[in-house]
């Protein structure tokens, strides 16, 4: 409450509490479909090597973070020893750069193959053509 000199006395303030429903705990978040983890790690390997940022340690950990998510998809441990390298600290040894590289390069056609691979068994079980045979209307 305004003070009986202060110049927002007539014209008080209220402030709106955030509705219950417009936070939710990150635990809370939907955890992304097996197409959307592949899609957004392929795109984070991308830009992680065209900028040749993997160097920088910020970058190793938010790329090992986009690809947390595909430790519970069907491509082994290889997604768990990437993470691994990449939170390593800095000064990353010029061996491990190598080979991470080469493991991002190998790992992205697998990513595409399997995000179409989900994609084509979501279309199937909600019976929605796939996008190729879709004709346009005229």
């Amino acid at each position: 409450m305004p003070s009986p000199a202060s110049p927002l006395r007539g014209e008080a303030r209220i402030a709106h509490a955030m509705p219950a429903s417009a936070w939710r705990p990150p635990l809370a978040i939907a955890a992304p479909s097996p197409v959307q983890a592949c899609e957004c790690a392929v795109l984070a390997i991308w830009r992680s090597l065209d900028e040749h940022d993997l160097l920088d340690e910020e970058v190793r950990d938010a790329l090992a973070t986009v690809l947390e998510p595909l430790t519970a998809l069907a491509l082994g441990e290889r997604p768990r020893r990437l993470i691994d390298v990449l939170r390593e600290p800095n000064p990353l040894d010029p061996s491990h750069l190598y080979w991470l590289t080469r493991r991002l390069l190998t790992l992205v056609p697998e990513l595409q193959a399997l995000a179409a691979a989900c994609g084509a068994a979501a279309r199937d079980v909600t019976g929605e053509p796939p996008i190729d045979a879709i004709q346009p209307t005229r």
